[in-house]
């Protein structure tokens, strides 16, 4: 090595460090002077983390706030005059799919307290009124059914235009719904009974594929997969709660810590040091009239209300992915979960046309195939790559120099 590559060599190395001492810097620049309360205040104050479905600039306002804070809030998605229905529609699934997960669990009981794996117990014949659908891997039991089944009502809404556009500007052309059920709060608090109704008490935790524990934990069976920490700072999933009541800091409106989905730490994280029933400066819970949509990127920190002082809260969560997410390898004993819950032919093809494309991938009897804005973009990379190739032949000479206006540089950091 001559002594301009030494030279060379060394500079590098001194700017990266500089680099990484610099961001440093910063972060600490930005702890010390930033106020997480202030920040908290104002966004409640102004909601301007929201916009209206019916604005013209929603879906530019909507994608600049999932950037910067990590969260929005879409109003006026369901019309007022179709709320009503919808929440009664899904106040009786939740009674109904209640009724099918407990008669399941019942069969698999059964056979597991005959030393039988208790997948086996959903083979053969079922008995009256018990609901499950085959999976698309083959070999694996069947699982519960999809909710949407269950909302017909529904469904006529969950392929929103504008929902879609802002799911396609952060994730990808091809999307697919990974999950989709009822989160209904009720008055007093989610989950466990113990200590509902304090106000400063939090669940905090990131949505799949961040969610640290992976539902399974260390089961095998259960687990399915997440993201390693540190997380890439890119969008993977955008979860979707839609309000079918009001929702405030009284009425189990979503608590979030905003910026908090490009924090390298994780509530869950075994070396970061967070209590997840704690609150964390600066947190806040969104506010929204029934018919609005709730979306945050999976990363944020966020945590269902531990109080609910109004009426029982109605909603639906789905979690929307790239076509490139592995949304359903894993998990072979996850027959209760809500991951991919499987649909048949016939409730598939009685979705809405606009709909069928993001749930093709939960029906075992279609075939999944990439959408058309993706295909579009290969035939166009296709198309230049031949382009390329016709250039070498029609213009022998000037094909060695063809590339001389490219110049690539080694990103330091």
């Amino acid at each position: 090595m001559d002594q301009d590559d030494s030279s060379l060599d060394s500079l590098l190395a001194t700017a990266a460090d500089l680099k990484q001492r610099l961001a440093f810097v910063e972060r600490e620049i930005a702890q010390r002077t930033q106020d997480p309360a202030a920040l908290a205040a104002e966004l409640r104050s102004t909601r301007s983390y929201a916009a209206s479905a019916t604005e013209a600039d929603c879906v530019a306002r909507a994608s600049k706030a999932l950037t910067h804070y990590g969260f929005t809030v879409i109003d006026d998605v369901i019309p007022e005059a179709d709320v009503p229905a919808l929440r009664e529609e899904a106040e009786a699934a939740e009674i109904t799919i209640a009724e099918n997960q407990q008669a399941v669990r019942a069969l698999m009981d059964a056979a597991e307290a005959r030393g039988e794996p208790p997948e086996s117990g959903l083979s053969g014949e079922l008995p009256t009124g018990v609901e499950l659908r085959a999976v698309r891997r083959r070999g694996l039991a069947p699982k519960t059914p999809n909710d949407i089944i269950w909302l017909p009502r529904y469904a006529q809404h969950l392929a929103h235009p504008t929902l879609i556009a802002i799911a396609k500007r952060l994730l990808d052309d091809h999307l697919r719904i990974a999950q989709l059920h009822l989160r209904p709060i009720k008055p007093g608090s989610f989950g466990s009974a113990r200590n509902n109704g304090r106000q400063d008490t939090r669940r905090w935790h990131t949505d799949w594929p961040h969610d640290l524990s992976a539902y399974g934990a260390g089961d095998e069976r259960l687990n399915v997969g997440c993201i390693r920490q540190p997380f890439p700072d890119v969008p993977m999933c955008l979860v979707m709660i839609w309000y079918l009541s009001d929702v405030d800091e009284d009425t189990a409106g979503t608590f979030v810590v905003p910026g908090s989905h490009r924090d390298p730490r994780n509530p869950r994280g075994p070396a970061d040091d967070i209590s997840v029933s704690s609150p964390v400066p600066g947190d806040l819970q969104v506010t929204a009239r029934a018919g609005s949509v709730f979306i945050q990127d999976s990363r944020t920190w966020h945590a269902s209300a531990a109080h609910n002082l109004g009426p029982k809260r109605v909603a639906v969560v789905n979690r929307w992915a790239p076509w490139w997410l592995a949304v359903d390898d894993y998990a072979p004993g996850g027959v209760m979960d809500t991951v991919c819950r499987p649909i048949n032919l016939d409730e598939f093809q009685a979705l809405p046309e606009a709909l069928q494309p993001y749930l093709r991938h939960v029906c075992a009897e279609v075939e999944d195939t990439l959408q058309p804005e993706v295909l579009e973009r290969a035939a166009a990379a296709y198309a230049r790559t031949r382009w390329g190739f016709r250039f070498m032949e029609e213009h022998p000479d000037e094909v060695a120099t063809r590339n001389e206006h490219i110049r690539v540089a080694i990103r330091t950091d």
